[in-house]
């Protein structure tokens, strides 16, 4: 099903464009469509040949104009009316089945006013003719009743006359003398009495058709011919029979009217050809200037951009006639420039194809002589490698000439075929590869093939898409395998769509069924929208979007608007939630302010004279610190770890103070600095270990000294008694050092609390 083409504003994308056509950069024409066709393809051209064959189309238009008017000067001819339409209309049909180029809504228009005017002109010229022509049928009843001698009496006479004004205008001329012989004689006396009574109201009616044709001639266009049509209406006037007792004054007073109307859209109409004419002039002007642009710039390639400013040029009619002679020859002059600039670049561009060939060829020479080289020991990655730089260099190269394209292509296809076919026999990776992609394609040729007897034809339908996705992300084949690869995909692929097209009233129902899903899934959302359970609704609006993706397509033309609706729902949940949270950012950022306050006065507290206090000082500032809130999640780690490290220290203090009061006694407490008590604390401490160390050595001395009782005395010595006594002697010696530091501690302790 192809899609009907439209036309697009953009210079760019038309080699040529006007009011009424233009042509596509692959060359085919197009009528643009109107009030009377839609828009439709007159051909294809070379796009060098472009500006004649519009040159030939709008050719083709003035000849069809003057087929038109032919038509009118040959239409008088015809006396029978439905003659006469029917050519009319076998005309109109050829005129819109034309291949030209042109106004055609001018033309169409302005032919069927002519033909109404050519219509209702004849039906007044007539109307004289037949209040004349009764005349000479009086003459012949005069004399027949002279002869007769009959009289006819008044009734008799009205009885005939509605007769006459029956007849008249329904009859055929031809029938007109049977009429006439077919009356019966009357006086001639009476025969004067009705012809002036005939006079009489055929004047009137005279007058009131000029009028009715001026009113016709008001609405025209034609200034020229309805000017003339005037004046010719003022001389028909001035001929017309006596209007005895007729009050034609509304006639002529309509008459002028129209007139003055007519006189009015005249010079409204030629003030706005004036106008336009002005406009177009700077419009050329500016086509002039983008043209002479190109030429001092020396764009000798820019063929097509000139093809375009050629279409607008000829797009651009009416001009001041004083300038259409000075403007016409400066384009022109810069046109033969152009052509002659353009003729030589041909040459030249004739010559590189045939230099770009002989680049090519030379390439195409050495990539076979390098597959010749190729065997099963070959390193395939160094191969391809120079493979690729070949191809880079084959594509790198410009056009060539044209009769030799598909011939040189068609070798270089062949180089790369045999090269993946000698890499495939030999290089198992490549192979492995190979058979992975072609592995894949066949799965997805298989769900193509399987779409095919899908009942949900819409949800296919969107997977078909996806289908093509995934085929353009797998690598590709040696060129004959993945040709066959992608006949088969597309041919199940576009099996699938005949199918949808046979079935498009059981897609639009599965769509439309889809349609109210997702109507529901928005009610949904529209209910949660206004939900202050931040993260719970967040989770409910994702549960959403997967039941959304999960739903098949909809209708295009509703899918937009559906979409907007659940995302406006879900917007106006998560910009809800982002205020939130920024309130809260904001709250968080008051709240690390406050924190870090307290935790100023809690640092202060670290040096504080009396330690005892500062605890009770710390602890309704710990309450403080604890009580202002949350603070930003970038801020929390460091803020806790400064608050336990000063809080620490404050409470070690504490305790060190509470163990100053044990070590020197509280009521001494207040005499010794925290640093004395501190001095004072390790050397006890380290005094307590030595009387530990002392005693427990003191122990075992007392058991080796036992130990010595269970030797018997020997001349020969033992080595075991021996042992013990010398670890004996050296507990000794150890506790006689101990002892000398712990006499040491207890005077460095009893000093500083003298000092003190």
């Amino acid at each position: 099903m192809t899609e009907k083409k439209t036309t697009t504003e953009s210079d760019t994308q038309h080699l040529f464009e006007n009011n009424f056509a233009y042509i596509t950069e692959d060359g085919k024409i197009l009528l643009k469509g109107n009030n009377l066709f839609e828009e439709r393809t007159l051909g294809s051209v070379d796009p060098d040949s472009a500006e004649e064959k519009i040159k030939e189309l709008e050719d083709a238009f003035e000849k069809l104009s003057e087929k038109v008017e032919g038509f009118f000067e040959g239409s008088s001819k015809l006396t029978d009316a439905n003659e006469l339409e029917s050519s009319f209309n076998k005309l109109i049909d050829e005129i819109l089945t034309s291949v030209a180029v042109g106004d055609f809504e001018s033309l169409v228009s302005s032919a069927k006013a002519k033909f109404s005017e050519r219509t209702s002109s004849k039906e007044v010229t007539e109307e004289p003719e037949e209040t004349t022509e009764p005349e000479p049928a009086e003459e012949a009843t005069a004399d027949k009743s002279a002869e007769d001698k009959e009289v006819k009496t008044e009734e008799e006479t009205s009885d005939i006359e509605p007769e006459k004004t029956e007849v008249k205008g329904e009859v055929d001329e031809e029938e007109k003398p049977e009429e006439e012989t077919a009356k019966e004689p009357v006086k001639e006396e009476q025969q004067e009495e009705d012809a002036a009574e005939e006079v009489e109201e055929t004047a009137e009616d005279y007058y009131k058709k000029l009028a009715e044709k001026a009113e016709t001639l008001s609405e025209l266009s034609d200034w020229a011919y309805a000017t003339m049509e005037f004046e010719n209406i003022d001389l028909k006037w001035s001929e017309g029979p006596e209007a005895e007792g007729a009050d034609l004054k509304p006639y002529r007073q309509k008459i002028d009217s129209l007139r003055e109307a007519l006189d009015e859209k005249k010079k409204a109409h030629y003030e706005e050809q004036k106008r336009i004419r002005e406009e177009n002039l700077e419009k050329k002007k500016e086509v002039l200037k983008q043209l002479k642009q190109i030429i001092d710039e020396e764009k000798w390639t820019h063929t097509r951009d000139v093809a375009r400013l050629k279409g607008r040029w000829e797009q651009i009619k009416p001009i001041p006639a004083s300038e259409q002679e000075k403007l016409e020859s400066s384009f022109n002059g810069l046109l033969s420039t152009f052509e002659e600039h353009k003729v030589d670049r041909l040459v030249k561009q004739k010559q590189q194809e045939e230099d770009n060939l002989t680049g090519k060829l030379v390439i195409l020479e050495k990539m076979e002589e390098f597959l010749n080289s190729v065997d099963e020991n070959s390193d395939w990655k160094e191969l391809d490698d120079k493979l690729s730089d070949y191809t880079r260099q084959f594509r790198k190269i410009g056009r060539i000439p044209v009769e030799k394209n598909q011939e040189t292509w068609d070798r270089f296809h062949r180089a790369q075929d045999n090269f993946h076919s000698m890499r495939f026999k030999y290089d198992a990776k490549y192979r492995k590869d190979i058979e992975k992609f072609l592995s894949k394609k066949k799965q997805l040729i298989d769900e193509a093939e399987a779409l095919i007897d899908s009942e949900d034809i819409a949800k296919a339908s969107r997977k078909v898409n996806k289908l093509h996705r995934r085929w353009k992300k797998i690598g590709n084949l040696p060129q004959k395998d993945e040709n066959e690869m992608w006949d088969r995909f597309k041919a199940a692929t576009d099996a699938f769509n005949d199918k949808k097209s046979e079935n498009i009233d059981q897609l639009r129902e599965q769509e439309e069924e889809n349609y109210n899903k997702k109507l529901r899934i928005i009610d949904k959302a529209n209910e949660l929208k206004e939900s202050e359970e931040w993260e719970q609704t967040h989770k409910e609006f994702q549960k959403l979007m997967d039941q959304w993706k999960a739903i098949g397509p909809v209708p295009k033309r509703k899918s937009g608007k559906i979409w907007k609706k659940f995302k406006d729902a879900m917007d106006h949940f998560y910009d809800r939630r982002r205020d939130f949270f920024k309130e809260v950012k904001e709250e968080r950022k008051d709240n690390l302010k406050e924190k870090e306050a307290v935790l100023d006065q809690l640092k202060e507290l670290k040096t504080h004279e009396n330690p005892i206090k500062a605890v009770d000082l710390a602890k309704p500032l710990q309450e403080e610190f604890k009580k202002a809130g949350y603070v930003p999640i970038k801020h929390k780690n460091r803020m806790w770890k400064e608050y336990r490290e000063t809080c620490d220290i404050i409470y070690e203090r504490f305790r060190a103070s509470k163990s100053a009061a044990q070590i020197v006694g509280k009521e001494n407490v207040e005499n010794f600095t925290p640093d004395d008590i501190a001095d004072i604390k390790k050397k006890q401490d380290q005094a307590d270990k030595l009387r530990k160390e002392i005693n427990k050595l003191s122990g075992e001395l007392i058991q080796m000294k036992e130990s010595l009782s269970y030797f018997k005395p020997s001349s020969s010595g033992s080595s075991l008694l021996d042992d013990v006594k010398s670890r004996i002697d050296n507990a000794e010696q150890d506790i006689n050092k101990k002892e000398e530091k712990l006499q040491k501690l207890e005077i460095e302790i009893d000093k500083i609390k003298r000092d003190a």
